[in-house]
């Protein structure tokens, strides 16, 4: 006899076998008892929890000959007729493949002859979102005047892509998620049964991974099973669902709070190295911090984590060296990085570009407007650096205090303590501009707001506000056909609006190349603080180069 799979072998034959559920099946077996079954039921919920086996055991129910408390007995001549396929009474429908107009007109036409052996005639569609427009609208009126012997059971993932006039023509029924204690102890009876011992950590995992749907949990067990092992280990679990090691995630995981980019590209690279795809491996570092938040955030939040005690061990040391608001910031750009690796074709530099942002300055702040300014601080600092080597200097004297006076250059006096400033002037943006800061974190703005294009000629701009409130985008060089993207209204309005959400103000936005602003600086001659610098040099007898 052919092998048979363990869920269709472990399927639930009777009410009293049904996984959780309670709220379910306590009202259809008191509907059976009570005589008072419905002409349509919807039963919506996620894949593997029970929608299906439960239309079986209900359709089985409502046509026993010596139901037992509401449940099927399983022996009479309709139960065993409807079990084995010789009563036709019983209709499964696959609305995916079967869900045109003529498919309904054909249930229709059917439906008018009485059932053949059992008391109700039951058709069970699956999938029934599946349906076409023109399949539902021919649906309506038999499921909502259907004959007295006919009943209606349809099964959905995804009911909200149901008609309203279809809804409310049913008796509703959401099945949950099963919880993880039911999946744990609905695997240790099926792997008792076969006479394979499962480890508790295998176990946990098994029920982790189908994510709430038994039939997920009870095919990968079986999938373990078949390797013909006396026992399945952990490890044997996360080799056959593709999973990275779990060393791997915690290294990863390490490297990051570390701030270790070495250790963290490696780490990916092991990963590669073992076959996996990167994708769930992105998922199981989410999973990590996710975990790592539920410590953090203590209380009834701890029940929520799902971990062995080896596993939770890294995890709840991390606790103690990340703050709750570094650890969102984390998981929201690990969440942005699965988006992206769903559609590129290069998943292992998206990776690596991930965890190298991580490491550089992934924690250092949950503000994106702070982070880049600090970007821009430290950008800007390191071109002084540079510049120190060959421009002379402007000493300037102090204030009394013996720090550098805020005030304009003509009104400091000269004092016994002195502090050295770079004398070039920084900057090609015309007279009385000034060099926004927060330009970087207004271009990742863009992209957030999914407008690529924009977002990828904005990359090497920069932009100064000018004193009547006018953003001036500064394109480098001579570049033509990026100055014409960027001018286009679409892309202006695009550029006004990540302005105005990142700073809080309206402006205008100008797009302007970098040569025409050159030569804005060029003949203007009328910039005060230039002037200012300019006749302090002279009184005190300082050289002074002046560069763009």
């Amino acid at each position: 006899m052919a092998h048979m799979a363990l869920y269709r072998k472990w399927r639930p034959m009777t009410f009293d076998e049904v996984v959780e559920q309670r709220h379910i099946v306590t009202t259809l077996k008191n509907s059976i008892k009570n005589n008072t079954v419905s002409h349509a039921y919807l039963f919506c919920g996620t894949r593997g929890t029970g929608k299906t086996t439960l239309a079986k055991i209900f359709a089985r129910a409502i046509n026993c000959l010596e139901p037992v408390d509401g449940n099927p007995c399983n022996k009479c001549a309709c139960c065993t007729g409807i079990l084995d396929g010789s009563i036709i009474d019983v209709i499964e429908i696959d609305a995916a493949s079967n869900n045109g107009v003529d498919d309904v007109r054909e249930i229709k036409e059917a439906i008018m002859y009485v059932p053949a052996v059992t008391r109700y005639k039951v058709y069970i569609i699956d999938e029934v979102h599946m349906l076409s427009t023109g399949a539902f609208n021919a649906l309506l009126k038999t499921l909502e005047e259907p004959p007295e012997n006919v009943v209606f059971i349809l099964a959905t993932t995804e009911p909200h892509k149901l008609p309203a006039t279809i809804l409310s023509r049913c008796q509703r029924f959401d099945f949950k998620r099963i919880t993880l204690s039911g999946l744990e102890e609905r695997l240790k009876t099926i792997a008792e049964s076969c006479g394979v011992n499962v480890g508790k950590s295998a176990i946990q995992l098994i029920a982790r991974l189908s994510e709430g749907g038994m039939r997920d949990a009870i095919s990968l067990l079986d999938q373990c099973i078949a390797q013909g092992k006396p026992e399945i280990t952990y490890q044997d679990v996360v080799d056959i669902s593709g999973l990275s090691a779990y060393e791997a995630v915690t290294d990863f995981a390490r490297a990051i709070i570390d701030k270790n980019a070495a250790a963290a590209i490696n780490a990916i690279k092991e990963v590669m190295d073992q076959g996996r795809d990167l994708k769930p491996f992105c998922t199981q570092l989410i999973d990590w911090f996710r975990n790592l938040m539920l410590i953090k955030t203590g209380g009834q939040a701890l029940d929520l984590v799902s971990l062995s005690d080896e596993e939770a061990r890294p995890v709840k040391e991390a606790a103690e060296m990340l703050s709750l608001s570094e650890t969102l910031s984390i998981i929201k750009e690990l969440s942005e990085t699965e988006n992206r690796l769903k559609w590129s074709d290069n998943q292992r530099l998206i990776m690596e570009v991930s965890a190298v942002r991580l490491c550089s300055y992934g924690t250092v702040s949950n503000d994106a407007s702070d982070l880049a300014d600090l970007e821009t601080r430290i950008a800007q600092l390191e071109r002084k650096l540079s510049q120190l080597t060959n421009v002379s200097s402007v000493r300037i004297p102090s204030a009394d205090t013996g720090r550098a006076a805020d005030k304009p250059v003509d009104a400091v006096k000269p004092k016994s303590r002195e502090k050295e400033i770079p004398a070039k002037v920084v900057g090609p943006g015309a007279a009385g501009d000034n060099e926004l800061r927060q330009w970087p974190d207004i271009i990742e703005k863009v992209r957030l707001m999914n407008k690529m294009k924009v977002y990828a000629y904005l990359l090497d701009t920069r932009c100064y506000l000018s004193d009547d409130g006018t953003a001036n985008v500064v394109v480098p060089g001579d570049d033509t056909l990026k100055k014409t993207v960027l001018s286009r209204n679409e892309s202006v309005e695009v550029i006004t609006e990540a302005i105005r959400d990142t700073l809080g103000i309206p402006v205008n936005v100008k797009i302007i190349d970098e040569n025409k602003m050159k030569n804005q600086t060029d003949n203007s001659n009328d910039d005060p603080l230039l002037e200012k610098i300019k006749q302090f040099a002279t009184e005190n007898g300082i050289p002074l180069k002046i560069e763009e």
